[in-house]
């Protein structure tokens, strides 16, 4: 069986496609809401680049997350670029943040991550 990757129609949808990837463990469908050469931001502050470390990144996130809530903050999008933040906290609280990320819109309409920092604003360590 083939999966179907679910494209953010709108830059606010990677927030809630983030959150139900990170809750049902899927790190596949994590990786689609990233372009290909995107730079992510670690918790621990480290730069993250290329898709193999983004996977094993993902993968020790969720299975260090028992469940992740949050949502959307701001966007400020001007044509195929948007400015975002997120609000997200699990593990009652002890990984929690504000997110700071550029999105681009893809040629197929969709939306991805082109930056990603978690630890944008850190609210508890």
């Amino acid at each position: 069986m083939v999966a179907v990757m679910t494209l953010a129609q709108t830059p606010q949808q990677l927030h809630e496609l983030f959150l139900e990837g990170v809750n049902n463990s899927d790190v596949d469908a994590l990786l689609d809401l990233y372009e290909v050469d995107s730079l992510t931001v670690n918790l621990d502050g480290s730069r993250v680049h290329g898709e193999a470390a983004l996977r094993t990144m993902l993968t020790e996130f969720v299975t260090a997350v028992d469940k992740l809530e949050g949502g959307t903050r701001k966007v400020v999008a001007h044509g195929d670029i948007a400015l975002m933040s997120a609000t997200f906290s699990g593990n009652g609280g002890a990984v929690a943040g504000i997110t700071g990320e550029i999105a681009r819109r893809q040629p197929d309409g969709g939306w991805r991550f082109l930056i990603d920092d978690p630890t944008f604003g850190v609210v508890s360590s």
